[in-house]
């Protein structure tokens, strides 16, 4: 049996907050959300994937859990410029700031209300 990528599943500190990252100012739509077991979790459509977000019962967080650990999430978007600018409005922590090269993939980078590293890409429109 071969392998499917199911999911990408983040453990978040505060759901509220992740989802006001990636629902409000990414736009990813909620696919549904739910309580088991004191566990809150929201599932985020992005593409064909679906991005998990959990958080645990404050009793059974880890304090010490480091999430920046080269985990990095890359997003296509369009309108990177604005998008960059809005952010920095937000203020959203920037990790990276707004690249822009001629050729390639405009880039930023950026880090969520938890930490993880967020890559936001834009291809650059190039003439032929």
């Amino acid at each position: 049996m071969g392998s499917v990528f199911a999911n990408l599943i983040l453990d978040v500190g505060d759901i509220d907050r992740s989802l006001a990252f990636y629902h409000d100012l990414l736009h990813l739509p909620i696919g549904r959300q739910e309580v088991f077991a004191g566990h809150r979790l929201a599932y985020l459509v992005a593409g064909q994937t679906e991005i998990l977000l959990l958080q645990q019962p404050k009793d059974e967080q880890n304090p010490t859990l480091h999430r920046s650990g080269g985990l990095v999430m890359k997003f296509y978007v369009s309108g990177l410029r604005d998008v960059a600018s809005f952010l920095h409005q937000m203020r959203v922590t920037v990790l990276q700031d707004l690249e822009m090269p001629s050729i390639g993939e405009r880039t930023l980078l950026v880090a969520d209300p938890d930490g993880y590293a967020v890559l936001l890409a834009e291809p650059v429109e190039t003439l032929h």
